[in-house]
């Protein structure tokens, strides 16, 4: 073997770069974009999504139902005033309208397939008042993948939410569900707020909470405490579930006393697919503390704009994406085949021009190998 006793020269190396920096052009131009998994039901849920939200726009039209349009530019109709009878807490209007994109239901489809839910498969759900567009993209997710949910809701919502006393978030879920989009709705719902039982609301307002869930034909909740209020839905949920079935997933959306138990528990608690409990003194044991401790996944929908950024969904969109769009739709990935076959060729390469005399190689081959 001819291996090499002179040094390399500088041109020799000037020219490996180039040729390296040739295979890094190459490989760029291979990177492109595929199909995120579970393209097609993601694709299904979001277009279900949309289709909810035209039709509660349509029964907002004829029923003169008012819609401020400065606060929400794109005359969606899910954000509400930002102090009404029914408003309980503080909220934030840019995460309102990030919950405005219909592609959210890719979200939640992506959630349940991870957390393992699958046809037939139960699931449990925790919804305010306080995101209705969020609330829309969960329930057409499960409806999508063919996943049986048990709903508990309650009526008070934060700033921006379901605040109208004459459109809170049960009479949406109704419209919906009168109108067959959804198969499903609440089988029970809360005031909300402070304790659930709206104590940081007016007497005047806790009454509408109740004549609002009594028009809609629910069951309500109203506990003497929180942690009545706790039992009492963790009862409804295994008394609407057949004795021989589990709950595969717990979905909590928003920030529910009722569901949460205590806001210190969403310090530990983060977004997304939570498939084991984190140990932690958790000051109140809520309803998705309780069931993610007996080991039900838990899907939890908080923190809006920290979950739209990593799934590529756009903060306060203006206006309202297509569907499809953003990256839980779509990746982006280099063609694996073509980046191995250049890394085997340039390290050959390299190779061959460190580590052998080519030229002496040659010479001996043009005299016959002699």
């Amino acid at each position: 073997m001819f291996w090499r006793t002179t040094r390399v020269s500088r041109l020799t190396f000037v020219i490996l770069a180039l040729l390296g920096l040739l295979f890094i052009a190459v490989i760029e131009l291979s990177f492109h974009t595929v199909r995120a998994r579970w393209f097609d039901e993601k694709l299904e849920a979001s277009k279900l999504a949309e289709r909810a939200q035209k039709t509660l726009w349509t029964y907002i039209s004829s029923s003169h139902i008012p819609v401020d349009t400065i606060a929400d530019p794109n005359a969606t109709g899910l954000i509400g005033s930002q102090f009404t009878l029914i408003t309980t807490d503080q909220g934030i209007l840019e995460a309102k309208l990030t919950t405005t994109n219909p592609n959210w239901a890719a979200v939640v489809v992506d959630m349940l397939k991870t957390a393992g839910v699958k046809k037939g498969d139960y699931v449990a759900i925790s919804y305010t008042g306080s995101m209705p567009g969020l609330n829309i993209a969960v329930l057409a997710a499960v409806q999508t993948i063919g996943a049986i949910p048990v709903i508990i809701s309650s009526v008070g919502a934060s700033m921006w939410g379901a605040t109208n006393p004459e459109f809170s978030w049960l009479d949406m879920e109704r419209i919906l569900f009168e109108r067959g989009i959804f198969k499903y709705r609440s089988t029970a719902a809360s005031i909300g707020g402070r304790g659930d039982r709206g104590a940081n609301l007016s007497p005047k307002g806790r009454e509408i909470c109740r004549e609002i869930i009594k028009r809609n034909g629910v069951t309500l909740i109203e506990e003497p405490t929180l942690i009545d209020a706790i039992k009492k839905r963790v009862e409804i949920y295994m008394e609407k579930i057949p004795k021989n079935k589990k709950y595969k997933a717990y979905i909590n959306v928003g920030g529910g006393l009722a569901s949460i138990g205590s806001a210190h528990n969403l310090s530990v608690l983060k977004p997304g697919v939570i498939k084991r409990l984190p140990r932690f003194n958790y000051p109140i044991r809520g309803a998705m503390i309780i069931f993610g401790l007996s080991g039900v996944p838990i899907i939890n929908l908080t923190s809006v704009t920290e979950l739209a950024r990593k799934y590529g969904l756009p903060i306060a969109p203006q206006p309202i994406p297509d569907v499809p769009s953003g990256d839980v739709f779509y990746k982006k990935k280099y063609r694996l085949q073509v980046v191995a076959l250049l890394l085997l060729i340039y390290a050959l390469v390299v190779f061959v021009v460190l580590r052998i005399d080519v030229k002496k190689y040659l010479s001996r081959f043009s005299r016959g190998g002699k």
